[in-house]
C-alpha cells in the first residue's frame, strides 16, 4: 500500500516561506510528478501535523490552499484526495515575476531532428537571456503532460512541446484558468494542435519526395512509415498517396511498410519486408532519414545496389547524409528555424503581442544527392 506521506516531505523553520507554504509547495510538486496520483488519499491533518511536528491549523491551511488551487478535494468527514490531474491548475499567477526559465519537452535527444531543433531554441533564447530546461519523454504522452505541470510549478515563463499533441487536454493553452493563471505554450511538429504552433506542410513533404522518384521514371514506389496515426505521420503518407494518384498509379498495400519506431533498426525491418521476394518496389520513400539509413542497410544485405536496383529518398536532411554511401537525397525540414520560431512566439507572448494563437508554417526543400541516380532530365 502506498505511504500517504510523500518521501522527503519536511519543513524548515528557518526558511523564509511559512510552514503552510512549504507543505503546499512540496505536495504540489508530488502531485505534478505523479508521486501522488489522482484519487490518492492525503494523510489526515492530525497525522501529517504529528509527522512534521507542526500545528494542525498549519496543515489545514496548506490543504485549503491546495483545494483552492484545484489540486485536491477536501470533504468533511472523509479523507482529502488528489483531484484529477490537469496541468493548467499548476499555471503560475499572471502577476508572477519572470523566472527566465523556458521548458522544452521532446520525445528524445537521440533524434538528430530534435537535437537540431533544440539548438534553434537555445540560439534564439540567447536574445532574452532565458535558461532552457529540457525534458525527454521517450514518446510517452502522459510524461509530456506531467512535464508541463512540473515546469509550471517551477514558474516557467513558457513551454515548447515538440512532437507531442497535448491540446486535447490543454484546449486554449496559454489562455486563462479561473481568470488568474497563464502559461504560454507552443507546440512544434504536431499539425492540428490548437494554440501557438510551428509546423511544416508534411503532406507536401511526402508529395515532393514521391514526385522526385516519379521524375526518375519509377512506377513501383514503396513507403516506410510509422504504425501510429499521429498528425506528424499521417500527412507524409497522404502526400505519398497523392503524388501516385496524380500520376495515375495505384498504391498496393504490400508496398507500404508500417514500423514501430523512428530508428534505423525499424527502417531495416521495414525495407527488408518490402524488398524481399518478387514484385518488390524499385524505389522507396522513408518518412525520416533514420528509417532511410536502415533501409540502405537492408538493401546491402539483400545484395541490392542503390540507386541501380532500388532508389531511396528520406525526410529531415540530418547532418552527415553526404557521408553515407551513396549520399542520401532527402526533403530537408527546417528544424533549427522551427526551434527559433517557437522561441520567438514565446517572446511575443511575453510582450503581449499574441492575443490570438500564432501559427507559423515553414517550407521544406528537396536536397538532391546520389541515392536516386541521375535525374531523368539530365
Amino acid at each position: 500500500m502506498r505511504d500517504p506521506i510523500p518521501a522527503g516531505l519536511h519543513v524548515d523553520r528557518g526558511a523564509p516561506a511559512t510552514l503552510a507554504q512549504q507543505i503546499r509547495e512540496q505536495l504540489t510538486w508530488a502531485i505534478s510528478t505523479g508521486a501522488l496520483e489522482p484519487r490518492d488519499a492525503l494523510p489526515s491533518v492530525r497525522e501529517l501535523g504529528r509527522h512534521l511536528g507542526v500545528n494542525l491549523h498549519t496543515v489545514r491551511a496548506a490543504y485549503l490552499r491546495l483545494e483552492s488551487d484545484g489540486l485536491v478535494d477536501v470533504r468533511r468527514g472523509a479523507s482529502t484526495r488528489v483531484a484529477a490531474f490537469d496541468p493548467r491548475r499548476l499555471w503560475p499567477p499572471e502577476s508572477a515575476a519572470r523566472s527566465h526559465l523556458v521548458g522544452v519537452i521532446v520525445p528524445t535527444l537521440t533524434s538528430p531532428f530534435h537535437a537540431e531543433l533544440l539548438e534553434g531554441v537555445e540560439g534564439a533564447a540567447a536574445r532574452s537571456g532565458a535558461l532552457i530546461v529540457v525534458v525527454t519523454t521517450q514518446d510517452d504522452q502522459a510524461r509530456a503532460l506531467r512535464a508541463v505541470g512540473q515546469l509550471a510549478t517551477r514558474s516557467a515563463d513558457g513551454v515548447v512541446v515538440v512532437s507531442h499533441d497535448i491540446s486535447a487536454l490543454l484546449a486554449g493553452a496559454g489562455g486563462d484558468l479561473a481568470g488568474e493563471r497563464r502559461l504560454p505554450l507552443v507546440t512544434v511538429d504536431r499539425p492540428g494542435s490548437t494554440g501557438h504552433a510551428v509546423d511544416v506542410d508534411l503532406e507536401h513533404v511526402g508529395y515532393v519526395a514521391t514526385r522526385h522518384l516519379l521524375e526518375h521514371g519509377h512506377r513501383d514506389i514503396g513507403l516506410i512509415t510509422l504504425d501510429i496515426p499521429a498528425s506528424n505521420v499521417v500527412p507524409r503518407e497522404a502526400g505519398y498517396r497523392r503524388a501516385l494518384a496524380d500520376a495515375g498509379l495505384p498504391v498496393p498495400e504490400a508496398h507500404v511498410a508500417r514500423v514501430g519506431a523512428w530508428t534505423a533498426a525499424a527502417g531495416d525491418e521495414g525495407a527488408t519486408r518490402l524488398l524481399s521476394g518478387a514484385g518488390r518496389p524499385t524505389a522507396l520513400v522513408a518518412i525520416c532519414d533514420l528509417l532511410a539509413i536502415g533501409a540502405m542497410r537492408a538493401a546491402r544485405r539483400l545484395r541490392l545496389r542503390i540507386p541501380d536496383d532500388v532508389a531511396l529518398v528520406g525526410v529531415d536532411d540530418i547532418p552527415l547524409l553526404d557521408a553515407v554511401n551513396p549520399p542520401l537525397t532527402s526533403v530537408a525540414l527546417p528544424a533549427r528555424a522551427m526551434g527559433a520560431e517557437a522561441m520567438t512566439t514565446l517572446e511575443r507572448s511575453w510582450a503581449g503581442e499574441t492575443g490570438t494563437p500564432r501559427r507559423v508554417l515553414l517550407e521544406a526543400r528537396l536536397v538532391i544527392r546520389e541515392s536516386c541516380g541521375l535525374h531523368a532530365s539530365h
